[in-house]
């Protein structure tokens, strides 16, 4: 009978909170403006009240106030359970999970709460500044509990919470329209938005909305004229603001366009590139236009061997346009690998072998010269002697012949 009197209990209990018929639930916020305070069931028996995906900027600081009190006027000898409630930031539609401690800067961290009869008002402040643009749900999840034993006179719930965004309101500014007086020479043409711009401190650059509500000047004929510009912010602020042209007597000239200075390069692998080191600009009407060269593209990488583009783009005072594109070959030093020679012959060489020493004992061999005869030399002996007798005998003859 008991089980079945806490399973009506509970069923009854569900019914209450999701169709909010229970009186002393009370789901409200200070200020009324905000669209996504919500009061809703949710998973696990919790239902929620709070602010659902609300978009942090960041660097903007936020503070919101929660307040909650249990209903625990019953009698006090039945035990509480189940009763808890947990408030903070958390991750959106997630049913409860904290959200990421990198995502914001904070001085107070989620807290879960659990009641009792001499705890059951809690209040709670959460500050905190947004270290990225991201979206939270900001508010309390609490859990309906239960009491032992469960009948449906001493039923347990919470009741009259509230969540109150404090956030201090940043007070709206005006937009700021940047425009100076202008002189121009006479037929020179004159475009009333050059150089002209707007700002706004909450919606940053608006130029785009910049209207011109009078415009007198007549570049045919010298004088001072009048131009008028207006601007309206996201807030509905609106900024106007005059400026004074003044158009002189001397005639304009043709107006020619600037010259970019710049020539293809060669680097190597790993090499520093500055794309703007040596590049130049020059205007026949301003001079030296270098400052305010632009690099449009540059797929230069220098780590990777390839030929790469540079685009440059300059414009005059004139609103006219140069541009110039170069290309810069990125190269490899070129590494040259030789390759061991390898034996020819087959099998396992052989370790080389050192000289041998000497055993130190010195053997002198005896070498037989046998001499070779010089052709001739005993022809030329008996040849003198035949000479020497020959004379001989021619003395002897001679003697013999002169005795007579």
């Amino acid at each position: 009978m008991k089980k079945m009197i806490a399973i009506i209990t509970t069923v009854t209990l569900l019914t209450m909170v999701v169709f909010n018929f229970n009186l002393g639930i009370v789901a409200k916020a200070a200020n009324t403006s905000e669209s996504n305070l919500t009061y809703k069931d949710v998973r696990g028996g919790f239902y929620f009240v709070g602010y659902e995906n609300v978009q942090l900027e960041k660097g903007k600081t936020y503070k919101y106030k929660m307040v909650y009190e249990a209903n625990v006027d019953m009698t006090m000898t039945d035990t509480i359970t189940g009763q808890s409630a947990k408030a903070g930031l958390f991750v959106p539609n997630s049913s409860g999970v904290p959200i990421n401690s990198n995502v914001i800067t904070r001085t107070q961290e989620n807290v879960v709460d659990v009641a009792n009869d001499s705890n059951k008002v809690f209040t709670h402040t959460f500050e905190f500044t947004a270290n990225e643009d991201t979206k939270v749900d900001i508010g309390v999840f609490a859990g309906a509990g239960s009491v032992l034993p469960t009948t449906p006179e001493s039923s347990l719930i919470w009741k009259n919470i509230a969540v109150t965004d404090e956030t201090p309101v940043e007070a709206a500014t005006a937009p700021v329209i940047n425009a100076e007086d202008k002189t121009i020479k006479l037929n020179e043409t004159f475009n009333p938005l050059n150089e002209v711009t707007a700002t706004d401190k909450k919606d940053g650059d608006i130029t785009s909305a910049i209207q011109v509500t009078k415009n007198t000047v007549d570049t045919t004929k010298s004088g001072e004229y009048d131009v008028d510009y207006k601007v309206t912010n996201s807030s509905k602020i609106t900024t106007v603001k005059s400026i004074k042209v003044t158009v002189t007597k001397e005639a304009a000239t043709t107006n020619t366009a600037p010259v970019i200075n710049a020539k293809d390069q060669t680097i190597k692998v790993g090499d520093l590139f500055d794309s703007l080191k040596g590049v130049t600009a020059t205007d026949k009407e301003d001079g030296d236009l270098t400052a305010k060269i632009k690099v449009t593209k540059d797929t230069v990488n220098n780590s990777k061997k390839g030929v790469y583009q540079v685009t440059y783009t300059v414009t005059d005072s004139g609103n006219l346009s140069a541009t110039l594109t170069i290309k810069v070959t990125v190269t490899q030093d070129l590494k040259i690998t030789v390759d061991p020679i390898k034996p020819t012959g087959s099998g396992t060489p052989k370790e080389p072998t050192g000289p041998k020493q000497p055993s130190g004992k010195v053997e002198t061999t005896k070498t037989q010269v046998n001499k070779i005869p010089k052709t001739g030399d005993n022809s030329m002996i008996w040849m003198v002697l035949a000479g020497l007798g020959l004379a001989t005998v021619g003395i002897t003859t001679y003697r013999k012949k002169a005795n007579r």
